[in-house]
Protein backbone atom coordinates (compact mmCIF):
# COMPACT_ATOMS: atom_id res chain seq x y z
CA UNK A 1 0.00 0.00 0.00
CA UNK A 2 1.64 3.11 -0.99
CA UNK A 3 0.40 6.67 0.13
CA UNK A 4 0.75 10.05 -1.47
CA UNK A 5 3.49 12.11 -0.17
CA UNK A 6 2.08 15.38 0.93
CA UNK A 7 4.28 17.24 3.57
CA UNK A 8 5.62 14.28 5.57
CA UNK A 9 2.11 12.94 5.94
CA UNK A 10 3.15 9.28 4.50
CA UNK A 11 5.47 8.82 7.02
CA UNK A 12 3.51 10.14 10.12
CA UNK A 13 0.66 7.53 8.66
CA UNK A 14 2.84 4.51 8.42
CA UNK A 15 4.21 5.56 12.02
CA UNK A 16 0.34 5.72 13.43
CA UNK A 17 -0.39 2.63 11.58
CA UNK A 18 2.32 0.72 13.14
CA UNK A 19 1.73 1.97 16.79
CA UNK A 20 -1.96 0.96 16.50
CA UNK A 21 -0.87 -2.23 15.21
CA UNK A 22 1.18 -3.10 18.41
CA UNK A 23 -0.95 -1.73 20.80
CA UNK A 24 -4.08 -3.17 19.60
CA UNK A 25 -2.42 -6.79 18.91
CA UNK A 26 0.62 -7.41 20.88
CA UNK A 27 2.88 -10.50 20.22
CA UNK A 28 2.87 -12.67 22.50
CA UNK A 29 6.29 -11.82 23.51
CA UNK A 30 4.95 -8.62 24.80
CA UNK A 31 2.04 -9.58 26.30
CA UNK A 32 1.72 -9.74 29.94
CA UNK A 33 -0.68 -11.16 32.31
CA UNK A 34 -0.94 -8.85 34.99
CA UNK A 35 -2.95 -10.99 37.36
CA UNK A 36 -0.24 -13.80 36.63
CA UNK A 37 2.53 -14.15 39.95
CA UNK A 38 6.22 -14.08 38.05
CA UNK A 39 7.33 -17.42 38.78
CA UNK A 40 11.05 -17.83 40.25
CA UNK A 41 13.62 -20.87 39.86
CA UNK A 42 15.45 -21.74 42.61
CA UNK A 43 18.33 -24.25 42.47
CA UNK A 44 19.66 -26.02 45.69
CA UNK A 45 21.98 -28.32 46.54
CA UNK A 46 20.88 -30.56 49.71
CA UNK A 47 23.44 -31.19 52.07
CA UNK A 48 25.37 -34.27 52.00
CA UNK A 49 24.31 -37.57 53.20
CA UNK A 50 26.10 -39.35 55.84
CA UNK A 51 28.01 -42.08 54.53
CA UNK A 52 26.79 -44.53 52.06
CA UNK A 53 22.96 -43.49 53.53
CA UNK A 54 20.18 -43.03 51.02
CA UNK A 55 17.34 -41.62 53.77
CA UNK A 56 16.32 -37.84 53.80
CA UNK A 57 17.82 -36.58 57.27
CA UNK A 58 15.82 -34.03 59.22
CA UNK A 59 17.91 -31.23 57.54
CA UNK A 60 17.93 -31.78 54.40
CA UNK A 61 13.89 -32.34 54.95
CA UNK A 62 13.84 -28.71 55.97
CA UNK A 63 15.86 -27.63 52.95
CA UNK A 64 13.25 -29.27 50.62
CA UNK A 65 10.65 -27.63 52.78
CA UNK A 66 11.77 -24.66 52.52
CA UNK A 67 12.64 -24.79 48.63
CA UNK A 68 9.02 -25.60 48.39
CA UNK A 69 7.87 -22.57 50.11
CA UNK A 70 10.25 -20.03 48.00
CA UNK A 71 9.17 -21.18 45.05
CA UNK A 72 5.37 -21.22 46.03
CA UNK A 73 3.88 -20.71 42.18
CA UNK A 74 6.55 -22.99 40.90
CA UNK A 75 4.90 -26.37 39.39
CA UNK A 76 7.94 -28.80 38.54
CA UNK A 77 10.87 -29.93 40.61
CA UNK A 78 14.34 -31.19 39.21
CA UNK A 79 15.92 -33.82 41.50
CA UNK A 80 19.12 -34.61 40.53
CA UNK A 81 21.45 -37.02 41.92
CA UNK A 82 25.15 -35.81 41.14
CA UNK A 83 27.94 -38.45 41.18
CA UNK A 84 32.19 -38.28 40.32
CA UNK A 85 32.91 -39.71 37.37
CA UNK A 86 34.47 -43.15 37.75
CA UNK A 87 32.60 -44.35 40.46
CA UNK A 88 31.51 -47.74 41.35
CA UNK A 89 28.02 -48.92 39.41
CA UNK A 90 26.48 -49.15 43.05
CA UNK A 91 27.86 -45.72 43.71
CA UNK A 92 25.38 -43.98 40.49
CA UNK A 93 22.94 -46.36 41.69
CA UNK A 94 23.07 -45.00 45.47
CA UNK A 95 22.96 -41.31 44.18
CA UNK A 96 20.86 -41.86 42.34
CA UNK A 97 18.31 -43.18 44.63
CA UNK A 98 18.55 -39.88 46.73
CA UNK A 99 17.59 -37.93 44.07
CA UNK A 100 14.46 -40.44 43.78
CA UNK A 101 13.62 -40.24 47.61
CA UNK A 102 13.96 -36.23 47.24
CA UNK A 103 11.38 -35.93 44.39
CA UNK A 104 9.54 -38.44 46.41
CA UNK A 105 9.76 -36.32 49.73
CA UNK A 106 8.37 -33.05 47.89
CA UNK A 107 5.71 -34.48 46.26
CA UNK A 108 4.11 -36.21 49.50
CA UNK A 109 4.48 -32.31 50.47
CA UNK A 110 2.73 -31.11 47.49
CA UNK A 111 0.90 -33.79 45.26
CA UNK A 112 0.29 -31.00 42.06
CA UNK A 113 4.44 -31.05 41.57
CA UNK A 114 5.68 -32.41 38.56
CA UNK A 115 8.44 -34.15 39.85
CA UNK A 116 11.72 -35.15 37.29
CA UNK A 117 15.04 -37.34 38.96
CA UNK A 118 17.91 -36.92 36.74
CA UNK A 119 21.69 -37.57 37.39
CA UNK A 120 25.12 -35.85 36.30
CA UNK A 121 28.63 -37.10 36.21
CA UNK A 122 30.70 -34.27 37.32
CA UNK A 123 34.73 -34.14 37.34
CA UNK A 124 34.34 -31.27 40.92
CA UNK A 125 34.73 -33.89 44.17
CA UNK A 126 33.13 -31.59 46.64
CA UNK A 127 29.46 -32.27 44.94
CA UNK A 128 30.06 -36.25 45.08
CA UNK A 129 27.01 -38.24 45.97
CA UNK A 130 24.96 -34.93 46.60
CA UNK A 131 21.67 -34.07 45.16
CA UNK A 132 20.77 -31.06 43.59
CA UNK A 133 16.79 -29.68 43.37
CA UNK A 134 15.52 -27.43 40.79
CA UNK A 135 12.13 -25.83 41.51
CA UNK A 136 10.53 -23.89 38.45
Amino acid sequence: MTFPVVNGLRTALVLVMLMSGILVSPTSAVAINLNQKAKTSLVKVLSDHPGAATALTSKQKSEIRAILTKGKGNRNLICTGVSLAGQRESMYRVVLLRAQLVCEYAKSINSSLKTTVKEKIITASKLNGRVEVISR
